[in-house]
């Protein structure tokens, strides 16, 4: 009985040898990828109130910076930031003083974005933003900084892979600033280096 004992446990031991020894794929697969994004394009600010001034301007060029790190599932988690410009102001007062007023916008949301077919992706996300506000008035300027607590964005998405690392496509985005109760919306050109 010892020696059939001891014959099953060198088998076993020799079987697990084998199995160790045994190469390793050659073909790595790598599940988990990142990408790093920049786009740019029209924005145009829509507000809560009517100011009633023809000289109020509300259509910029905005840029956004995305992060997202893209597992081997449809959902991604991601970063994203950028600079927008709401609004400018110029008007005169009386007949030589020149009133001017702008603000800007950087966000910084945590975005979920999701795969629906091919190259199509839904995102939203939530998040932070620091709002600049700057006027002038007989050339003297007054700038304030506050920070918007609620804030939300929603986009859609369509990047068309070039090659294995590097995309390209369009982007249609809205914004909520919590703390203005004001949208902004825009239409972003992107592309994208995934590694």
């Amino acid at each position: 009985m010892g020696k059939k004992t001891t014959g099953i446990a060198m088998v076993l031991i020799l079987i697990s040898f084998a199995g160790f020894s045994q190469r390793a794929d050659s073909i790595k697969t790598h599940l988990n990828h990142y990408s790093l994004a920049v786009g740019t394009g029209w924005t145009h600010y829509y507000n809560n109130l009517e100011y009633g001034d023809q000289n109020i301007k509300q259509d910029f060029v905005g840029i956004s910076l995305k992060f997202f790190w893209e597992p081997e599932y449809r959902l991604s988690l991601g970063l994203e930031t950028g600079y927008y410009k709401l609004f400018k102001v110029t008007d005169h007062i009386g007949t030589d003083t020149v009133f001017e007023a702008h603000r800007t916008v950087v966000p910084l949301m945590l975005m979920v974005r999701m795969r629906l077919v091919d190259n199509f992706y839904l995102s939203a996300g939530m998040g932070l933003a620091l709002i600049n506000n700057k006027t002038s008035v007989l050339s003297v300027a007054h700038s304030t900084q506050t920070w918007s607590l609620s804030n939300y964005e929603f986009a859609g998405s369509y990047l068309y892979p070039f090659s294995r690392h590097l995309q390209a496509g369009g982007e249609v985005k809205l914004y909520n600033f919590g703390s203005l109760n004001d949208w902004m919306y825009g239409i972003h050109l992107t592309c994208a280096y995934r590694f």
